[in-house]
């Protein structure tokens, strides 16, 4: 039996490729999502304290023939004790035999995809002609999409909130903090929300405070966003409408109607809405795509360790 490599967090964030490449990634997993080349289940969960999580997040790629589980951990209160919101590890099984090939960290391959899986989003659905962003949270998600959006739009103003000083003092690369939500996101095009996911949520962000031309990314589900803004848009997109249903049942997304398409379905489509809002919740077939890629990357090298079985 060969030995299973096992990555590192900085060793998969060195093996990743350029935001531009993951965008792409994101795309192209959207659309074999959409195509019905994806086996992707419901991510069962376990919820061990008051708004944390422990989720399974297992997809197959039959494009790719890449087999690989997330197991993903949320706690909202480790900021207190100088612990990761998010932490968890990745486990890649060849898909011709289901014996493991690779361990590795899964917070980085989270961060990335989900700032990718906005890019996509922002690419495709963002009003042409945009100028300004507005993130709403400056926690390492934040962190990741700033890094995103200034690597694609280098022209592009960074507004930002979060009610933590040092937070947005941390942020990667240039931005504005406002001491408010709604001074953020006033005069944004896209506005991606990133704050914690706790119940019950407590929604600000209110219609009014947008222009008549906008894409809103709820990264953070229903937390920021309240239900009047997706009402208003002319498209309503989430990555996996299952999903999006489930979340509802467990008392995410209240009062919000369902989403008509999935953002798969509607990748290569013109974009001719004003409003669009797309719930991208996390689907482990993004984070699968980006483990199948880090493997790949780390053929030849001598990164890893290589543990026997």
């Amino acid at each position: 039996m060969e030995p299973i490599l096992y990555l590192t967090r900085g060793e998969v964030r060195r093996l990743l490729p350029p935001w531009e490449a993951q965008i792409d990634l994101v795309a192209d997993t959207y659309r074999s999502m959409a195509a019905g080349r994806v086996e992707l289940p419901p991510k069962p969960g376990i919820h061990p304290r008051q708004d944390a999580f422990i989720h399974a997040m297992p997809a197959y790629l039959e494009d790719t023939d890449v087999a690989a589980i997330k197991w993903v951990a949320g706690y909202p209160t480790n900021k207190a004790l100088g612990l990761p919101y998010i932490n968890g590890l990745m486990i890649v099984n060849d898909a011709a035999t289901g014996m493991p090939i690779a361990i590795m960290d899964a917070a980085e391959i989270t961060a990335a995809r989900t700032a990718a899986a906005s890019g996509a989003c922002i690419r495709q659905w963002a009003p042409a002609g945009w100028t300004r962003a507005a993130i709403i949270g400056c926690g390492e998600q934040g962190r990741y999409h700033a890094e995103m959006i200034a690597s694609l739009y280098p022209a592009a103003e960074l507004s930002v909130y979060d009610p933590d000083p040092a937070r947005v003092e941390s942020m990667p690369v240039p931005v504005t903090g406002h001491p408010s939500v709604q001074q953020a996101v006033a005069g944004a095009e896209v506005v991606v929300t990133l704050a914690p996911i706790v119940q019950p949520p407590a929604p600000t962000l209110q219609r009014a405070w947008l222009g008549d031309r906008f894409l809103a990314l709820p990264a953070d589900f229903n937390a920021s966003f309240l239900a009047e803004v997706s009402a208003d848009a002319d498209l309503f997109l989430a990555d996996d409408i299952g999903q999006y249903r489930y979340y509802q049942e467990q008392g995410q997304f209240g009062g919000w109607g369902v989403p008509g398409r999935t953002a798969g379905q509607e990748i290569d489509t013109p974009n001719t809405s004003r409003r669009v809002v797309c719930c991208n919740l996390g689907v482990g077939a993004l984070d699968a795509a980006f483990a199948g890629v880090v493997l790949q990357a780390a053929a030849g090298t001598d990164l890893g360790i290589r543990l026997p079985v």
